[in-house]
């Protein structure tokens, strides 16, 4: 499989309705990819479930033809420093996970994140797993 994706995974930082969305979709059209998308909100409140669906989600798009940019909206309501007092055990599984995931070498996810706010775990994220930045 080869697509045309300038980077493996990007992290999105602007305030509301400027367009990491609508950017996001459009990267993945003219990449030749399959888009999907998840938001923050829709993994926090899953709980110890979220660990599972994550995994799901990743093998769902290894199977894809295309490949698969995975945009998450609002990633900074599930990613935060691990050693954070306030994170629950079901949020740093779901991190470790996301972050287990995003370390595979494989070529045919492409991850977006994005956030209208910087928090610390996003800049350390980076130097961590994310890789490339957009």
């Amino acid at each position: 499989m080869s697509h045309q994706a300038p980077f493996r995974n990007m992290l999105f930082y602007d305030p509301p309705g400027t367009g990491k969305t609508m950017t996001a979709r459009e990267l993945a059209r003219k990449s030749g990819l399959d888009y999907a998308l998840m938001t923050g909100g829709d993994v926090a409140p899953l709980g110890a479930q979220a660990v599972t669906k994550i995994h799901q989600l990743f093998d769902w798009a290894k199977k894809s033809q295309r490949g698969l940019l995975l945009f998450s909206d609002e990633a900074d309501a599930f990613l935060c420093e691990r050693n954070n007092t306030y994170m629950s055990e079901a949020q740093r599984s779901a991190l470790n996970a996301l972050l287990f995931r995003t370390g595979d070498q494989s070529k045919d996810i492409v991850l977006a994140l994005a956030t209208n706010r910087v928090v610390p775990s996003t800049s350390k994220l980076g130097k961590e797993k994310i890789g490339d930045y957009l």
